[in-house]
């Protein structure tokens, strides 16, 4: 029941003032400067301003967002540097998106649309008590806004270069004395940004739609229930990567496209009880789907290696929660927590010429597979003031788990006769074997033959957190914290399986930070700051395996690794006209062990990859923004803003080598807006990338063909953009 305000509010004609973010991550509604824990909240206005669309726009003017791998539903996403992303069914990502309250299953639709919004909370580092499993890298909150008593709302449009447009509108408002309704709707388009000298046209055509709707019933001061739906979907027809000897922008492949669906229903229901608890109860239900084509030979001429990867998932999730009132001396919150889902996929290789020795032995290798998932969990957390200033937080999470895993891969030869003939004839194979091995082409070629593979896995974990923290005064808290989480196991369920170790365990995480955040200056000074260490035991990570003629890919729990550097947020009024914000993270991630088993076949590698880098894991990341409002007469107010964003080298796997090296790059974005005195309506202008730097954002080299490619960020866009508010 937490509404909150703009971090940074702006108020017309009296210039900028530092204002309370109201956050939910202790389960109850405090202003973010009082908890304990590194937390970066962005409000309506904040976002608005930066002009982010998605989730994880928010990286750049959040430095301990990590985002990388291929944009879309492949992306991989992280905090502190601990990145990854559910690459098939049988893996999770180690970072949780709720809406609130509500956990996104799956990491091809963590990049949410951000419509509807009051707020986007960013819990850095595990939080394993109240957030549960699967947030060993930390959680992201987004809080929809609450239906409203009163009628109000706002319109939309804008227009840019690379042709883009955009729609977006937002009503709320009372159906009845105790029932409230609002809607959320956005709609945005950009034609390609590729020129495709192959095929001879614009490709990379790029669109996103949402809509977030909720039905607020309040029958009693003490109850209220609130139904919410949303839905979304996007389409990206750029190109997967492109090859790095190729000018930016410029491709020569085939056709691919990469879409994602999404939609799903919650019911909260809240009751305060005449002594001051709060009982609550969250319902819901989600699917997710994603579809990715890509064209892995880079040229449309010949069908040598394509790739289709899909997965079509469930979800239903049950929250009995109660939050105690909030005395001079404790206050406490516990629950029950239910998740079950099920999560499938068809995904498939299709290979040819010249991959194979012969079109004849081309075909495709699927994997049609399945993984259901029924997760049971119980916590406990509250705070004790045991003397005047100090406090002790405290809390455990009791988490059991089961997994089911159905695995098969199908070859489909597309000519088993012929190839029986082209192995036998041009190998000197025997009979029996050239025609079982050309019956599962092409697979057999790499090792990759018909199976079918059902298994289980269980586990239950005690996940507690405890922390000390100190108020000097009203503006100024210490803590100090220690939590442990973890990440669950799972199953190896993608091609060319290595079955001895198809199975891979839970991964645990042991974190450590002292922070402080304070308020100065008269109330024009914010420093937020901490320091932290994480160290990660059983590590789960992809490593390649000799098997046969072919390495595979596979997740282990072979490794160990830390995480640990400082954070740092600050916010500075000098004026009532001039805002400045500086937000910081340095940062040390690497392994700490880790093998490569390579080395025992082909002694040119190197026998581990100790005190390497983490995968999408930058040294430094900076974000600096200035924002300052003008007068304009007695006729309204114009607010300049101009930020700068610098993110260091990274690479995009454990290797560290050149091949995967993402060079260090900076960006400048401005954006200028008008509103008159009676705030009813407000044109702005914007630019992204104002110095149209050229950069990537993946560097790497595809496995079977060993291309060098890129993924290349977003070039100078600009546009305007109208908003009318209803209600005023």
């Amino acid at each position: 029941m937490a509404t909150m305000s703009p971090a940074i509010a702006q108020q017309a004609a009296k210039g900028f003032v530092l204002e309370e973010v109201i956050v939910t991550a202790q389960k109850r509604s405090e202003s973010s400067q009082d908890v304990p824990i590194s937390i970066q909240a962005f409000g309506a206005e904040s976002i608005e301003k930066l002009g982010a669309t998605e989730l994880f726009d928010l990286a750049a003017s959040a430095p301990s967002l990590s985002v990388g791998g291929i944009p879309g539903s492949n992306t991989q996403s992280g905090l502190r540097g601990v990145v990854d992303f559910a690459r098939n069914i049988g893996i999770d990502a180690r970072m949780g998106v709720y809406i609130d309250g509500v956990y996104q299953g799956r990491s091809s639709t963590a990049n949410q649309p951000l419509l509807g919004l009051e707020s986007v909370e960013i819990l850095r580092g595990p939080q394993g008590t109240l957030f549960g499993k699967n947030t060993v890298s930390g959680a992201i909150n987004l809080n929809t806004r609450k239906a409203s008593e009163d009628f109000m709302g706002e319109l939309k449009a804008g227009i840019g270069n690379e042709g883009y447009w955009t729609g977006s509108g937002y009503l709320s408002g009372p159906l009845s004395e105790t029932v409230f309704a609002s809607i959320a709707y956005t709609k945005q388009e950009r034609d390609g940004l590729f020129n495709n000298v192959v095929l001879g046209k614009e490709v990379g055509d790029w669109a996103q739609e949402g809509a977030r709707a909720q039905l607020r019933f309040l029958p009693s001061d003490q109850l209220e229930m609130v139904f919410a739906a949303d839905w979304g979907k996007s389409s990206n027809e750029a190109p997967v990567f492109t090859t790095a000897a190729r000018p930016a922008f410029e491709s020569g492949k085939d056709d691919e496209l990469d879409e994602v669906d999404f939609w799903g229903t919650a019911l909260t229901v809240n009751y305060s009880t005449d002594s001051g608890y709060t009982v609550s109860s969250i319902s819901a239900y989600r699917e997710n789907k994603y579809y990715l084509y890509g064209d892995e030979d880079f040229t449309p001429a010949v069908d040598a290696f394509q790739t289709t990867f899909d997965e079509d998932s469930d979800q239903f999730s049950q929250e009995f929660r109660i939050v105690s009132p909030e005395s001079e001396d404790f206050d406490w919150v516990a629950g029950l927590y239910y998740f079950e889902s099920s999560v499938a996929t068809g995904r498939n290789l299709l290979f040819g010429a010249p991959v194979l020795p012969s079109q004849a032995l081309s075909g495709t290798i699927a994997i049609p597979s399945v993984v259901d998932v029924t997760s049971y969990a119980a916590y406990v957390q509250g705070n004790y003031r045991f003397a005047d200033k100090w406090e002790l937080t405290a809390g455990l999470r009791y988490t059991d788990e089961e997994k089911d895993f159905d695995f098969n891969q199908v070859n489909a030869p597309s000519d088993p006769a012929t190839g029986a003939v082209v192995l036998e004839v041009g190998l000197g194979l025997p009979a029996a074997t050239a025609a079982f091995l050309a019956s599962q082409a092409p697979g057999a070629l790499f090792n990759a033959f018909n199976l079918s593979y059902q298994d289980k896995y269980s586990d239950s974990h005690v996940s507690p957190t405890i922390g000390l923290n100190y108020k000097l005064n009203d503006s100024v808290m210490y803590y100090a914290k220690y939590s442990r989480g973890y990440q669950s196991g799972g199953f190896n369920g993608d091609f060319n399986p290595y079955l001895p170790a198809i199975q891979f365990d839970s991964e645990y995480v042991d974190a450590f930070e002292v922070g402080v955040k304070s308020t100065s200056a008269d109330g024009k000074l914010r420093v937020n700051a901490d320091v932290f260490v994480q160290k990660f035991s059983d590590f789960q990570l992809f490593q390649s395996v000799p098997v046969g003629n072919t390495n595979v890919q596979i997740v282990s729990n072979a490794g160990e690794a830390t995480s640990q550097g400082v954070e740092l947020e600050t916010v500075w009024l000098p004026s009532d006209s001039l805002q400045l914000t500086v937000n910081a993270t340095y940062l040390d991630a690497t392994y700490d062990k880790f093998e490569n088993p390579i080395s025992a076949v082909d002694p040119t590698q190197p026998k581990d990859f100790n005190g390497n880098d983490l995968n999408y894991a930058p040294k430094t990341k900076l974000y600096a923004g200035l924002q300052y409002a003008q007068p304009v007469g007695s006729a309204g107010e114009l607010i300049f803003n101009l930020d700068y964003t610098y993110q260091d080298d990274l690479y995009t796997n454990n290797t560290n080598t050149d091949i995967v090296l993402v060079p260090s790059y900076d960006l400048w974005n401005a954006r200028v807006s008008y509103t008159p005195t009676n705030n009813q309506w407000q044109v702005s202008a914007w630019v992204r990338n104002l110095t149209d730097e050229e950069y990537i954002v993946n560097h790497s080299q595809t496995a079977l063909t060993a291309v060098e490619r890129n993924i290349w960020g977003m070039p100078r866009l600009f546009g305007v953009e109208v908003k009318y508010n209803l209600g005023q």
